[in-house]
């Protein structure tokens, strides 16, 4: 090798012309728009059994985590409440369960998220059946049964004290809770006997004609 090539061989090559019909290895543009838009529409679909455009407009409509029924463990029925909740959002919107259990964390709140906490710990990501069959184990007892039954029983309409369609609704929601099966008709005859006097004849006399609690009162 001569001077002359050595110090040729020193110089920076120049780059080949690019050929217009040869690949380049490069993705256009296009085709990286392309390529994210499939992996969002098999996203989508993952998660809703729908087709993709319904899919991620249902995503959109997720309620925001402050819309979300929240569960504290400390009311008389609030974790059937809670449950009821999740299910008809879960429903409505096609949501998987790694999608709703990822709010958990503030869903619950108070005691009721101490417990999840260890329940997390303890037994890892489970389904939301299998979490809904935990909380009610530990909040649908025999202790809560006992509780509610007892605020029930002792619970009497005084009509100089208190408004008649609260009452009236509290008393609902209790029998329901402790009784999901319960027709409407033995649910007013059940509270009918907590009014007394003319109240009582008046409730079982207008549960006879298959009335709303609104109705029953009002009337």
């Amino acid at each position: 090798m001569n001077a002359i090539e050595q110090i040729l061989n020193t110089l920076p090559r120049i780059p080949k012309p690019l050929n217009p019909n040869e690949g380049t290895g490069i993705p256009h543009p296009q085709v990286l728009d392309a390529e994210n838009s499939k992996l969002k529409n098999e996203f989508s679909t993952s998660f809703h059994n729908l087709e993709p455009p319904m899919g991620q407009a249902l995503l959109k409509e997720v309620p925001k985590l402050q819309e979300w029924p929240h569960f504290g463990g400390e009311g008389e029925y609030d974790h059937i409440e809670f449950i009821r909740g999740i299910d008809m959002i879960k429903e409505d919107f096609e949501l998987p369960d790694r999608l709703a259990k990822a709010r958990f964390n503030t869903l619950f709140t108070r005691s009721a998220h101490r417990w999840y906490i260890k329940l997390r710990q303890a037994h890892g990501h489970q389904s939301w059946t299998w979490c809904k069959t935990q909380i009610i184990n530990k909040w649908a007892n025999d202790a809560w049964r006992f509780k509610v039954e007892k605020a029930f029983n002792s619970s009497e309409l005084n009509s100089e004290k208190e408004k008649a369609l609260p009452w009236f609704c509290q008393q609902r929601d209790r029998l329901t809770a402790l009784y999901p099966d319960m027709s409407e008709f033995l649910i007013h005859r059940k509270i009918s006997r907590q009014c007394g006097g003319d109240l009582e004849n008046a409730v079982k006399r207008r549960t006879m004609e298959q009335s709303s609690a609104e109705d029953i009162i009002n009337k």
